[in-house]
């Protein structure tokens, strides 16, 4: 199974023979990408595009196949390869190392942009695998010893040139806020969310205490995430129109990116 194998950590050359690409040297493209995206559906029509683009602007140096999830033949191909939500594979990795030093993080494409990733670290991931093809995929070896440089922090960040507030787990971003809710800036609910997550984490947070729940906030809707029964995160409409969901369903999203992380962090 493809997802399997790339989950233990056989990105590069063994991850490109799982996907049939290794073609002669001088025929092969430096960069193949296989993005699992329900283009069918309309909701992902700008990555979509980026990704087209680029393979335009590169030509033979870059392989593209989307396989569309909303179709019957590409739903087939997409659960028998072993994945359940939106996937970018470059190179045989979804996993990548962005930044460097004190300021490396780790990035997954996994599903829609956004929350875990943006389009600015599509862009830089494809950048440096045009240069060197496989020198910034992480296996979760590696994605692991990143990420317990620092567990989890919280930080003022950039989407879509909008201030967020992002609360950085095990190296990626698990919750990305971008509006005032109660008073309290994106900034100021990111921090909040990653002193609750520190010190549960200190206490053995584990990835299998993590929980969603129905809320509201001033009568409006709100999907709240709970870590050992705790109000954690509260994704109101402002968040939940980044990946184009209802509070309650972003929240999900959001859930499953924290017990990912702390999965990577062995939690």
């Amino acid at each position: 199974m493809l997802r399997r194998a790339i989950r233990h950590g056989i990105p590069g050359i063994v991850g490109l023979l799982l996907l049939g690409a290794i073609a002669p040297a001088d025929a092969a493209p430096k960069v193949r990408i296989v993005a699992y995206i329900n283009v069918t559906s309309g909701c992902q029509e700008e990555t979509v595009n980026r990704l087209k683009a680029f393979q335009a602007k590169h030509g033979k140096d870059v392989h593209l196949e989307i396989i569309d999830f909303g179709s019957e033949a590409g739903y087939t191909r997409w659960r028998a390869d072993g994945f359940h939500c939106q996937e970018i594979l470059i190179n045989g990795s979804d996993q990548f190392r962005i930044g460097s030093g004190p300021a490396a993080r780790v990035v997954a494409f996994r599903m829609p942009e956004g929350v875990r990733w943006t389009f600015a670290d599509l862009d830089a991931v494809l950048a440096q695998e045009l240069k060197a093809p496989g020198s910034s995929a992480l296996t979760e070896e590696k994605a692991r010893e990143l990420a317990q440089r620092v567990p989890i922090s919280s930080r003022q960040g950039k989407w879509k040139s909008q201030a967020v507030g992002e609360v950085v787990v095990g190296a990626q971003v698990v919750f990305r806020y971008r509006s005032a809710l109660n008073g309290k800036s994106p900034l100021k609910r990111a921090q909040e969310s990653a002193i609750a997550l520190k010190r549960l984490y200190a206490d053995g947070l584990s990835s299998d205490e993590i929980r969603v729940r129905r809320g509201s906030v001033g009568g409006a809707p709100v999907g709240v995430i709970l870590a050992r029964g705790e109000s954690i995160a509260q994704v109101s409409k402002a968040e939940a129109d980044i990946i184009k969901r209802a509070p309650a369903a972003a929240a999900q999203t959001w859930a499953l990116n924290l017990r990912e992380a702390l999965r990577t962090l062995g939690r």
